[in-house]
């Protein structure tokens, strides 16, 4: 499909086809929000890179853009978290380059998606890192993720971030339905309870959805070996599979958490909050990322959105 359907991202749609007609195509890009809309923008782009029309746009029935839509074309690859991992690992780094490095069969331009790519782990960004600086000539790198805090510094410095904003086709979580009803408390416009009260409030009722969100995770990835299994496993193999089950609950709760940050952020926006609340909760989700206590981290921030609010209030009564 051409352009014009790309349509539910018209201001990153327009910006790549500027970019694509002036030929200012920067060679790593990070395609910031749900995949069910950074994707089909990827594999679009990837598409007018390679159509054979040549004119910018992209027909989508020619051979280049079908195999590009399936998935079979040799110069267009995709890169996913291993199936057991859930982790993108270096020797699939590894391979990405190699099949970069090779001369294009088809394609003008070669094109590497990386999908969820915060899910490299640190040795796959390390690696991924130094192709970045040194990249195959003619090749385009896209970095889809909901996550682009995971992501090192070098690595985020190094791509040109696009932010993409919400999708409306996931139904809201019983979980995002209760948030929101604490969020109109947080930032009542018309309330007495001060600022302090509504937002430690907040913090305490979220904190018990995440205490049971991990729990969740905890539960979900929680091994319990049979006899047999005992009996063929040393205690330091059970050891290491019960650790490995670990990280993956824990990798998992922290995508949920800053999914559930997200939500948060987009309803601010939504409801006219300031800029400064929103920046809080990216500033917060970076907080979280790193080694920092939860509960506290949490007071703070929503502390101070509920402060902005309140003198944003003053400000147009004033």
């Amino acid at each position: 499909m051409p352009w014009r359907n790309l349509t539910s991202q018209p201001l990153v749609r327009d910006l790549l086809k500027r970019s694509l007609a002036n030929d200012r195509l920067h060679h790593a890009w990070i395609f910031a929000g749900e995949e069910s809309e950074t994707e089909p923008v990827a594999l679009g782009f990837a598409q007018a890179l390679n159509c054979e029309r040549e004119d910018g746009d992209f027909c989508g029935i020619c051979a280049a853009c079908a195999d590009i839509a399936a998935g079979r074309h040799p110069d267009v690859h995709a890169l996913k978290a291993a199936s057991k991992s859930r982790q993108i690992l270096i020797p699939q780094i590894r391979e990405l380059e190699r099949g970069l490095y090779l001369k294009a069969s088809r394609a003008r331009v070669k094109v590497a998606i990386l999908h969820t790519a915060d899910r490299m782990n640190e040795s796959a960004q390390n690696a991924f890192l130094k192709t970045l600086e040194e990249p195959p000539p003619r090749t385009l790198f896209f970095l889809l993720t909901e996550e682009p805090h995971q992501l090192r510094e070098t690595v985020l410095s190094r791509c040109l971030r696009i932010p993409f904003r919400p999708g409306t086709r996931r139904a809201k979580s019983e979980r995002e339905s209760q948030i929101e009803v604490w969020l109109e408390e947080l930032i009542a416009k018309k309330t007495e309870a001060p600022a302090p009260f509504r937002a430690f409030g907040f913090a305490s009722r979220f904190l018990g959805i995440l205490k049971a969100l991990r729990e969740e995770k905890q539960a979900a990835f929680a091994v319990d070996f049979d006899a047999a299994a005992k009996e063929s496993l040393e205690p330091a193999q059970r050891k290491e599979i019960e650790e490995q089950l670990d990280a993956q609950a824990q990798a998992e709760y922290l995508r949920e958490r800053a999914r559930l940050l997200r939500r948060i952020q987009q309803w601010l926006h939504a409801r006219g909050a300031p800029i400064s609340s929103l920046r809080r909760v990216d500033d917060l989700a970076r907080l979280l990322a790193g080694n920092v206590n939860e509960p506290l981290a949490l007071e703070v921030a929503f502390l101070q959105i509920a402060q902005a609010g309140a003198e944003t209030r003053a400000a147009e009564k004033a």
